[in-house]
């Protein structure tokens, strides 16, 4: 008999990642999913476990009809294998409870593919939260891994003036010969007055309070870094700056594709 999928609580990629699970021939129940149909939490958790993405918020499973972590663990059986994001203490928590555990945070291929939804919700957010176009507007995007990559080049790809400030050498003349122009985070030799958007994709501290003294009052910023982000938030409001803290970008903006992904990527593990 194949292994029941559990899928629980979270936003709308829960939701997806059921269908495609189901589309792929899998037996699935969802427990506190937004939109599909809520299935009683048997006593005994076995079979494959699919926690939200990111898993946890306090001491419950993320999302809206969060379930108790307590209640979670108190339910599983050895040889259950969950999967998540970010789970943090509470991996060892699963473990404890006999589950096997693989927490797909920074795992390949997801966290590649999950840059593109990132990337379209950061543009969708840029485009919304300001009056003038993003062809022909001046980009610093800060940071070139798998984020800043992708998002640098769907912007230069709308004919926006892309600079990416990169640490490595060689990412700052990648830029380059993408046909774009580099700086170096924390200099910014080219000066930072002349930008019409800021996207940091690093999760430390790239810009000062005196650099954002330097931006033009009109710039949005818009931080795509976990917290505490490379922008400092509270300079920001207190300069009257334009400060956007965008999470969960995928789970927003393309539930359906970033769903399937995490479903995809559960298989491929296994």
């Amino acid at each position: 008999m194949p292994d029941t999928y559990h899928v629980f609580c979270g936003d709308r990629r829960q939701f997806w990642a059921a269908e495609q699970l189901r589309a792929r021939g899998c037996v699935v129940l969802t427990h506190g999913v937004p939109g599909a149909e809520d299935w009683p939490l048997p006593a005994a958790l076995a079979g494959k476990l699919l926690l939200p993405f990111p898993s946890f918020q306090g001491e419950y499973l993320r999302g809206k009809n969060g379930l108790p972590i307590a209640e979670l663990l108190s339910r599983i059986r050895p040889g259950a294998q969950a999967y998540g994001a970010l789970l943090g203490a509470h991996r060892a928590d699963l473990e404890a409870a006999g589950a096997a555990v693989s927490d797909l945070y920074g795992s390949e291929p997801m966290t590649t593919l999950n840059a593109i939804p990132t990337a379209e919700g950061a543009i969708r957010l840029a485009i919304d939260a300001s009056p003038i176009t993003l062809h022909g507007a001046q980009c610093l995007v800060v940071g070139f891994g798998r984020v800043g990559r992708v998002l640098a080049q769907k912007l230069h790809a709308v004919s926006a003036y892309v600079t990416v400030a990169a640490r490595k050498p060689a990412d700052r003349a990648m830029a380059q010969t993408m046909g774009m122009q580099s700086d170096a985070p924390g200099v910014y030799a080219a000066g930072l007055a002349q930008y019409d958007f800021l996207f940091n994709t690093v999760p430390a501290a790239v810009l000062t309070a005196q650099q954002l003294g330097a931006l033009k009052p009109s710039c949005i910023l818009i931080e795509l870094a976990s917290r505490p982000g490379g922008i400092p938030e509270a300079d920001c409001r207190a300069l009257g700056l334009a400060y956007h803290f965008a999470p969960g970008l995928p789970g927003l903006c393309a539930p359906e594709t970033a769903g399937r992904l995490y479903a995809d990527c559960v298989l491929d593990s296994i």
